[in-house]
């Protein structure tokens, strides 16, 4: 008899005599078990429905009225219990489930076949049943309990899961069923006898393929086991010996092929990073190693974002989710960015980097670094050399008759501080410059829409005072543009009617921004056809200054709304109001008038910033700000005083009637209801102290002491108040200490 038909007869006859006393001792148990289990799990359902439906008199609503508390007590006893349970309405909707099934809220409950779930809910008995659900891989074995909030009103159902409590009251009764204990040992002292006289014939086949195996789990690919026996351990044999040979030819290729794909990772020139579906970095190249500036060990099995850090190519850090390599592993999609790669000694390396996604279960990608930083020297050379060459142009003309002339009127022009100053005397500095000739400049505004003359010399107007851009062709080419008779040039759209004579239009350009052009009219009677070759090295470098001008001019306005505005709110910065309201205070202190002064500052704002972060708390400090341009008086200013504080000066304004203003602040920034991202930041609120002079203070110190110490009050007093008119602020007071005072 062969050794398999032994072994079959064997384990049959074994399992013939275990069956048969386990068949006896299941059926004899198996409805004593379920009626327990589904006993246990009734009044384990009857104890949580009772909790939900719980509602004393002078205690919260019940769970059932609340839905978000519901959820978090299913998901609590879920996660003690360990079992499914689901809560439904008197209409079977899902109003609770345990996580992960957070889908199924508000859905009806149509896996009881039976509808054993609204029956329950019709006649208030509990009743089981098994979840008729295609999501689930095996049956889950549920009973159903009313909540019953009064004698016969059922308002919903607990759906309990029982089958844990079913399997553990099985196990409780195998300690009933000993015959199978006893069947087993007989069915063991069978199998042991028969296996007895298998050893002999097992052992040598045994013994051969265990060795064989060992040593192929050891890596010798070259193990073989060389038994010729024709039974099955003799099969056994060959096939492993195949195997082993098979295995043996792989390795090698596999090993070749590694190490050629090694050999290209390791010596290409940009840096490769492999990095896992979770945004751990795998490997990495030598390049990559020495852009990141880092060795190997330092940066495989972190997280890529406490080694690579990635910040905008002007340096600035990026927003959450913007770097090539969130969007690669958020997407699964190729992208790719220039950056700037920080490293451990604060330099910054602009790399491009280039993200390719990996097809592979577990998602990834493939970072590819390259370093830019050789390209962007050339360009800096470039831009080096290109501001060379225009010094020296400049140091060319001048040489120039009119050099003196030139760096008069750029002198000038740059001692202008608005552009009205600078186009009375490029009005009056034009003559000079153009003898006979007429002309005009104008400027473009702000909204590019429009073109507009402000200065004009000489007799002949040849231009209208207003224009779009695209009735000028020097605007339209970005270049000079001559017409004239005689030439196939066409004339500008803004041209009047000046008896056909020539002109010019030279475009205001500098630091990459068109401002305008100059414009030049033929004289009446030119002594010359050439009247512009004579004109054309001083036109270029008049342009040329008064557009550098202009650009500088504008460059000033913008540079000094930035000193006195708050880059987050768009107000007045505590500079700007201390300067002007010194200056305000000493205009109403010659005419008589009083000046109020309110301080405002948010509530628990650091608390809120803790709580929602820095980016909801700018949101709140700019919606503060809105909410008091839209109540201010455009004689009023209204500044940021620092952190979540806030200032505003109200000129010609009584003590009493700035208390008032301040009560409506108040009350309009408390009716501020902001979400971000999607949640609630809650009710906002602001103390106010109000000063005034002169009843609280000659002087600006005093009135701002006298409203910080109201403010610190109005804190004190418990926040969300107005509190004005506190007195003369003693000199011995500090603000710091009431603060703290304050709490």
């Amino acid at each position: 008899m062969r050794i398999r038909t032994q072994i079959i007869a064997t384990l049959l006859s074994a399992a013939t005599l275990i069956g048969l006393v386990g068949v006896i001792a299941i059926f004899s148990q198996m409805s004593l078990t379920r009626s327990a289990a589904l006993a246990e799990a009734t009044s384990v359902g009857q104890q949580l429905a009772e909790t939900i439906a719980f509602k004393a008199s002078d205690a919260p609503r019940p769970l059932f009225d609340r839905l978000e508390a519901l959820r978090d007590f299913v998901t609590a006893q879920h996660r003690l219990s360990k079992r499914d349970l689901v809560v439904v309405d008197r209409g079977k909707i899902i109003l609770a489930d345990v996580p992960g099934e957070e889908q199924n809220l508000g859905k009806p409950f149509d896996h009881d076949s039976g509808n054993e779930v609204g029956r329950t809910l019709d006649d208030g008995q509990p009743r089981d049943f098994v979840e008729d659900s295609k999501d689930v891989s095996e049956a889950i074995d549920l009973v159903a309990v009313p909540i019953v909030v009064a004698p016969g009103k059922v308002v919903g159902a607990v759906l309990f899961e029982y089958t844990p409590l079913l399997r553990a009251a099985q196990n409780r009764t195998n300690t009933m069923l000993w015959v199978v204990g006893l069947s087993t040992a007989a069915a063991m002292l069978i199998a042991t006898l028969s296996a007895f006289l298998l050893l002999s014939r097992f052992g040598a086949g045994l013994s051969g393929l265990n060795k064989g195996i060992e040593a192929l789990a050891r890596g010798e690919a070259g193990a073989r086991i060389g038994r010729v026996s024709k039974d099955e351990f003799g099969k056994l044999a060959r096939g492993f010996d195949n195997m082993a040979s098979e295995l043996e030819s792989s390795r090698r290729q596999l090993v070749d092929q590694k190490a050629y794909i090694e050999d290209i990772v390791h010596t290409v020139a940009e840096g490769i990073v492999v990095i896992d579906g979770e945004g751990r970095i795998v490997s990495v190249n030598p390049a990559a190693a020495d852009i990141a500036g880092r060795h190997a060990s330092k940066i495989e099995g972190h997280d890529w974002r406490s080694v690579l850090e990635m910040r905008g190519p002007s340096g600035d850090r990026l927003a959450q989710g913007a770097s090539p390599v969130e969007l690669a592993l958020a997407t699964g999609r190729r992208h790719q960015a220039e950056v700037r790669l920080a490293k451990p000694d604060a330099s910054q390396m602009p790399v491009v980097a280039s993200c390719n996604p990996l097809n592979r279960a577990g998602g990834g990608i493939v970072l590819t670094l390259s370093d830019i930083s050789e390209l962007r020297s050339a360009e800096r050379a470039v831009s080096d050399r290109a501001e060379e060459l225009a010094v020296l142009n400049r140091e060319l003309k001048e040489t120039s008759q009119a050099t003196n002339r030139l760096v008069k009127l750029g002198e000038l022009l740059q001692a202008c501080v608005t552009f009205q100053e600078a186009f009375s005397v490029v009005g009056s500095a034009m003559p000079d410059f153009f003898g006979g000739l007429s002309g005009t400049v104008h400027l473009t505004s702000a909204s590019r829409n429009l073109v507009e003359e402000m200065a004009h010399w000489g007799d002949i107007r040849s231009s209208v005072g207003q224009f779009s851009p695209e009735d000028c062709w020097a605007l339209r080419r970005g270049q000079q543009h001559v017409a004239g008779p005689g030439m196939l040039t066409p004339r500008c759209n803004h041209i009047v009617e000046n008896g056909g004579r020539g002109y010019v239009c030279m475009p205001l350009a500098a630091q990459g921004e068109t401002l305008g052009i100059v414009h030049l009219c033929e004289p009446a009677a030119a002594d010359s056809p050439d009247w512009l070759v004579e004109q054309q090295q001083v036109l270029r470098g008049v342009v040329d200054t008064l557009a550098l001008a202009l650009a500088n001019l504008r460059l000033r306005e913008t540079l000094r709304q930035q000193s006195i505005r708050d880059p987050n709110t768009g107000l007045y910065n505590r500079r700007y109001l201390e300067e002007t309201s010194s200056r305000e205070l000493r205009r109403m202190e010659r005419s008589g008038q009083p000046m109020a002064m309110v301080m405002l500052d948010v509530d628990h704002f650091k608390q809120f910033n803790d709580t929602f972060g820095h980016e909801a708390g700018d949101l709140v400090l700019k919606q503060v700000a809105s909410t008091l341009l839209d109540h201010a008086r455009e004689s009023d200013v209204v500044s940021r005083y620092g952190g979540e504080e806030f200032a505003l000066m109200m000129p010609g304004t009584s003590l009493a009637d700035a208390a008032e203003r301040a009560e409506a602040l108040r009350k309009a920034i408390k009716q501020l209801h902001l979400t971000h991202r999607g949640r609630t930041l809650g009710t906002i609120t602001a103390s106010f102290g109000v000063s005034a002079f002169p009843d609280l203070g000659a002087s600006w110190v005093e009135i701002v002491n006298a409203a910080d110490r109201s403010l610190y009050q109005a804190k004190a007093d418990g926040r969300d108040r107005v509190v004005a008119g506190l007195g003369k602020v003693d000199p011995d007071w500090d603000i710091s200490t009431a603060g703290q005072k304050a709490g």
